[in-house]
């Protein structure tokens, strides 16, 4: 297994470092994510990659750096002593790995004070040095107000929950806040990207205080470490442009009104994405995926090893019934919308008879 590298050997600051944690389950996105984030980077830089190994083989790893164009890129494959990690929730598509950011200031090189962690789902669509050269005013660390659930308790911030509430994803992602003494009003982030301050996160031992608050309230946790994330920095970390991370769930809003954005942003999170990512657990890669930008993610699928790559169709009957009920799911979704369209149409203000003219 290769040595991590040292941070301070031939490196040039401005290129950013780019941690990804990726099992073999995901190595295949993995390269697409990374091939994209390189095609994306400016021609004079390279990324710094370190990648925590939840257990891909040599072969897949041979295949990986492959994937990408040499030159352009530097890695590091960090082995994860995931021990502080065996009692974490997981369920459906989500392992352990989910939770391996929680640790990198623990796997790290110590010359390391600070990088971007990307999820292995996603399609890089502009500069990530732009990304990497962002101020933490004094903040430790940088992320995206999740759209999906853009609020502590969204019912309390939203103006427009009454329009907004029926599309979100939860309005209330810790559902134990009052407990914690959490303001209702804090925005809560996606972690699937961050830029984080590691030096920070080591002086207070932030790794140490998530797995606490992970192992203290098991019971409540929603979206994996997403939850300690937000409960440990609640209040504490500074939001990025929304365009660096579009959920998935940016396409469940059908206008900016019934949006956690106002009618600018809606426009540019869905139309000028920095970063699209797939946060759903119907993936690209999946036959039941129908996300709009999905085209995307095998366009640099096929500038990988893994080039032509496609999912069987319907070659197991539970893929056929998975696709079924993504669609019934659509459709129910559909049939909601054009309901709240009409009543939008119905209630909405209309001239007086006496202002109509003859």
């Amino acid at each position: 297994m290769p040595e991590i590298a040292n941070p301070a050997a031939n490196v040039d600051a401005r290129d950013p470092v780019v941690v990804l944690a990726a099992d073999e389950n995901f190595a295949m996105p993995l390269a697409a994510t990374v091939r994209s984030a390189i095609d994306n980077l400016a021609p004079e830089r390279k990324l710094r990659l370190f990648i925590l190994d939840g257990g891909i083989c040599a072969d897949i790893k041979t295949k990986l750096e492959q994937s990408w164009p040499a030159g352009r890129f530097d890695v590091s494959w960090v082995d994860v002593d995931a021990g502080a990690l065996a009692d974490a929730p997981v369920s459906g598509h989500v392992s352990q790995v989910a939770y391996y950011r929680i640790l990198m200031p623990r796997l790290l090189p110590e010359g390391l004070d600070r990088v971007i962690y990307l999820d292995s789902d996603l399609v890089v669509c502009a500069d990530l040095t732009r990304l990497w050269e962002s101020d933490f005013e004094g903040a430790p660390c940088l992320a995206v107000q999740d759209c999906a659930a853009p609020f502590v308790d969204a019912s309390q911030a939203l103006a427009n929950f009454n329009r907004c509430g029926p599309h979100l994803g939860s309005s209330t992602p810790i559902e134990n806040y009052r407990e914690l003494g959490l303001d209702p009003l804090a925005p809560y982030f996606n972690s699937g990207i961050l830029l984080v301050d590691l030096q920070a996160w080591r002086n207070e031992d932030l790794s140490g205080q998530l797995l606490a608050c992970l192992e203290q309230n098991s019971a409540h946790v929603l979206w994996w470490d997403q939850y300690a994330l937000n409960v440990v920095l609640s209040g504490r970390w500074k939001p990025l442009d929304p365009r660096w991370n579009q959920g998935a769930h940016a396409f469940a809003f059908n206008t900016w009104s019934q949006s956690p954005y106002d009618a600018t942003v809606y426009r540019q999170v869905r139309d000028e994405p920095y970063i699209i990512h797939f946060t759903t657990h119907n993936k690209p890669w999946m036959v039941s995926c129908l996300h709009p930008l999905r085209k995307q993610f095998y366009r640099y699928v096929d500038r990988t090893a893994w080039a032509g790559w496609r999912p069987a169709w319907f070659n197991r009957p539970q893929t056929f019934f998975k696709l079924l009920k993504t669609q019934q799911r659509r459709l129910r979704f559909a049939r909601r919308r054009a309901q709240h369209r009409f009543v939008e149409w119905l209630y909405q203000p209309r001239p007086s008879d006496a202002s109509a003219g003859p």
